[in-house]
């Protein structure tokens, strides 16, 4: 497993980071496919055994399960010491006011929740799961500032926003001397009839390496340089053996052209 630096940071975390939305339960969630705590564990442990020590959950996951399951299987396998531990907030956790969004109040509440949930006095990187259109940014980022600074959490980032709203976070964070974003967690992945073509291009190349399809998909993300560690579903062993298999592949200068050529703009997805 390779190591790197998350951002200009100081924090070193494992080239692939684990995305934790697959454990869970069931009833609980919007997706059918999320994994129990009996299928969920034995992922999480092969994860430690290859090198990950990156794994980013979400309060809102199978409504709190998916950071109970995480917590307590990190707790049993890993030393926490080594373990970069990210969990999100923003969706809506109960019914009623303030059961939502990024107020004060929601993410003082939440940081609490979350922290007994994965069964840990500070997650390393807490994460608003969107833009909050109804607070104040300058709202949100002082309480943020003061969940860093009260220990319970060591770095902030943000997740699927425009970039205005981002640099807006950024430049109230700065203006105040407040704690600032560190990372970003956008999407990369193509879906659309118009990525047809850009599939065929990765089966073609695939087939000419003689390794599976996601592995080059996964290799032209690992080449790309804002991207610090891609963040990996998986809910099988074998999506690890995988994901870890693609740090060794370099893709051609050639062979990214072509993988890019066909792309067409897409929607922004999660910005809402």
């Amino acid at each position: 497993m390779e190591y790197v630096k998350l951002g200009n940071t100081g924090l070193d975390v494992s080239r692939l980071c684990l995305g934790c939305m697959g454990f869970g339960v069931a009833e609980r969630w919007v997706h059918p496919w999320v994994q129990n705590e009996e299928s969920s564990r034995p992922i999480i442990k092969k994860a430690l055994e290859l090198g990950i020590n990156f794994f980013d959950t979400a309060n809102v996951y199978s409504d709190g399960t998916s950071e109970e399951i995480v917590g307590r299987a990190l707790k049993d396998y890993a030393n926490r010491d080594e373990i970069v531990l990210a969990t999100k907030v923003h969706f809506r956790m109960h019914d009623g006011p303030n059961g939502a969004g990024l107020s004060r109040k929601a993410i003082m509440s939440e940081i609490d929740k979350s922290l007994k949930r994965l069964g840990t006095d500070y997650v390393d990187l807490y994460q608003i799961h969107r833009w909050d259109y109804r607070t104040p940014i300058e709202e949100t980022m002082e309480a943020l500032h003061d969940v860093v600074k009260a220990g319970k959490a060591r770095y902030i980032g943000a997740s699927a926003m425009y970039a205005w709203q981002f640099l807006k976070a950024l430049h109230v964070a700065e203006n105040n001397g407040w704690t600032r974003f560190v990372s970003m967690q956008n999407h990369y992945d193509s879906t659309a009839d118009t990525d047809r073509q850009i599939v065929e291009e990765v089966a073609a190349i695939a087939e000419k390496r003689g390794v599976p399809r996601v592995q080059i998909a996964l290799a032209w993300l690992l080449q790309k340089e804002p991207v610090t560690a891609p963040i990996i579903g998986a809910t099988k062993i074998s999506h690890l053996e995988d994901a870890v298999a693609a740090l060794s592949i370099r893709l051609t200068a050639e062979e990214v052209k072509s993988l890019e050529a066909p792309y067409v703009p897409h929607r922004v997805v999660g910005a809402e």
